[in-house]
């Protein structure tokens, strides 16, 4: 068996859930047992509105939002992957840092591979935003296989260039 337990990542997006179908390909050949993880945004991003004072319940509503949506976003990767003839878990981690929380989740399970989409910014974007992937594959201590988004330029990660005949 090539790789026993395999990470996948999902933000719930169209294009985070690209990595699924290729995990779970991965999962099924290789008879590993597949953990899909999704890192909830953290509260104060969703809280914070300038100055504006969050009360306790605010919070409170807040948290079972997001609650709500991480339990949306794995019961949607759960009926994209229906594996019944794979071992699969589902997780959630909350934390500032998305690449550190897959980086812990994979630690914690001892998985052997990361399996994650990218959004392939180029750029000023990437400059900006940065990469959660690359922030992933730079310190993982396990492969990570990266599925970029469709439109993404191999060499820079920018959208490509479209060829229209005319």
């Amino acid at each position: 068996m090539m790789f026993e337990r395999i990470l996948v990542t999902t933000d719930g997006s169209t294009l985070g859930n690209l990595a699924l179908p290729v995990a779970a390909d991965l999962a099924r050949t290789c008879q590993s047992a597949l953990t899909v993880l999704y890192v909830k945004p953290p509260l104060i991003s969703r809280s914070t509105y300038g100055d504006a004072a969050i009360f306790a319940e605010d919070v409170q509503t807040l948290q079972t939002q997001i609650d709500a949506e991480a339990s949306h976003v794995l019961e949607t990767a759960r009926q994209l992957l229906g594996l019944p003839e794979v071992q699969t878990e589902q997780r959630t981690a909350d934390g500032l840092s998305v690449g550190r929380e897959i980086l812990r989740a994979a630690a914690d399970l001892g998985a052997d591979l990361i399996v994650m989409s990218t959004h392939g910014r180029g750029g000023l974007a990437h400059l900006f935003l940065g990469s959660v992937a690359e922030e992933v594959m730079r310190r993982a201590t396990v492969p990570v296989l990266v599925i970029r988004g469709p439109g993404a330029d191999a060499a820079t990660g920018a959208p490509a260039a479209t060829a229209h005949a005319g």
